[in-house]
C-alpha cells in the first residue's frame, strides 16, 4: 500500500492558472494538469492508493473559503489538510473549527505566506496546534520561486520544537530543501516527521538512506509534491533504497495512517 502524503491539486477553474504561473520557471515541470481527475489518473498509473492534498491560504481573507473547500474534499482516496494564514485572527478558534470539520492538520509555507517560524506573530498558531492536537505540515528550506535566503531553516525549526515540545510537526523536503547539511546536524533524531517530497531526484540514494536511518523510518513520510514531480519515479526511487521492507512499509503508508488517525 502507498500513501502519498504531499500532493497538490486545484479546483478545475483554477488549475490552469496555477500551472501557468509555475510554468514561467524553466526548472519546474508539471506531471499532471493540476486537477483532481489528473491526480487520480497519476495515482492509478503509479499504484498509489491514497494521497493528502495540501491547499494553502494566500491571505487571511481566503482562509474560511479554502478550508470549507478542503473539508468538502477530505475523503478517500485523496484526503486534505486545512490552512491558516499568519494574519488570521484567533487561530485557536479557526483550528477548533477545522477539527470539528474532520480535518487533522494544516499546511503552512513560510515563503509564500511571508513569515519566519520563530516570529512572535505566528506563535499563536503553534500554540493552537498544540492545544488542539493538530499537526502542521510546512514547507522547509529553499523554494525555486523565491530568492535566497529562505525564511525557514533547519536551525529555526530546531528552536521551534524546543519552544513547543508538544507540537506535531512535519517538515517537507527532508527538513529543508537544498539545506540538507543543516538538516542533518540540526534535525535528524528530533521529535518531528520529515517527508520525501521533491528530494529523491536531488539526494543521492546512499545519503538519503543514511539520513532516513539516522532520523528513524518511523518518522519519515513518502511524498512526491505532485504535480511537480513524477509519482511513479518517486516510488521507484524509494523502493530502490537499501532499506528493509518493514522500514519501507512505515514510510509508504503506516506513518501516514498514524498521523491521520486512519485504520
Amino acid at each position: 500500500m502507498i500513501f502519498d502524503f504531499h500532493v497538490h491539486y486545484y479546483p478545475d477553474t483554477l488549475a490552469g492558472r496555477a500551472l501557468s504561473l509555475a510554468a514561467s520557471n524553466p526548472d519546474i515541470h508539471a506531471f499532471t494538469d493540476g486537477t483532481y481527475s489528473g491526480l487520480l489518473g497519476s495515482m492509478r498509473e503509479s499504484g498509489i492508493d491514497f494521497a493528502l492534498n495540501l491547499p494553502l491560504s494566500s491571505t487571511a481573507d481566503n482562509v474560511k473559503g479554502l478550508n470549507r473547500w478542503a473539508a468538502l474534499h477530505n475523503q478517500a482516496p485523496v484526503f486534505s489538510l486545512g490552512s491558516i494564514h499568519p494574519a488570521t485572527e484567533n487561530p485557536s478558534a479557526v483550528i477548533a473549527g477545522l477539527k470539528e470539520m474532520g480535518l487533522k492538520g494544516i499546511k503552512l509555507h513560510p515563503e509564500y505566506q511571508d513569515f519566519s517560524p520563530l516570529e512572535e506573530r505566528v506563535r499563536p498558531i503553534w500554540d493552537a496546534c498544540e492545544e488542539h492536537g493538530f499537526f502542521v505540515l510546512t514547507h522547509a528550506g529553499a523554494d525555486v520561486n523565491f530568492p535566497p535566503p529562505p525564511k525557514s531553516r533547519p536551525r529555526d525549526f530546531a528552536r521551534l520544537i524546543d519552544r513547543h515540545p508538544q507540537l506535531k510537526l512535519v517538515l517537507a523536503h527532508m527538513g529543508s530543501w537544498g539545506l540538507w547539511d543543516e538538516s542533518e546536524s540540526e534535525l535528524l533524531g528530533r521529535n518531528l516527521y520529515l517527508d520525501l517530497a521533491y528530494v529523491t531526484d536531488f539526494l543521492p540514494a546512499e545519503r538519503l538512506t543514511k539520513m532516513i536511518r539516522s532520523h528513524g523510518a518511523d518518522k519519515i513520510l513518502f511524498g512526491t509534491d505532485s504535480p511537480w514531480r513524477s509519482q511513479s519515479a518517486a516510488i521507484a526511487a524509494v523502493r530502490a533504497l537499501p532499506l528493509g521492507e518493514d522500514e519501507k512499509e512505515l514510510i509508504f503508508h503506516k506513518n501516514a495512517f498514524k498521523l491521520l488517525g486512519l485504520s
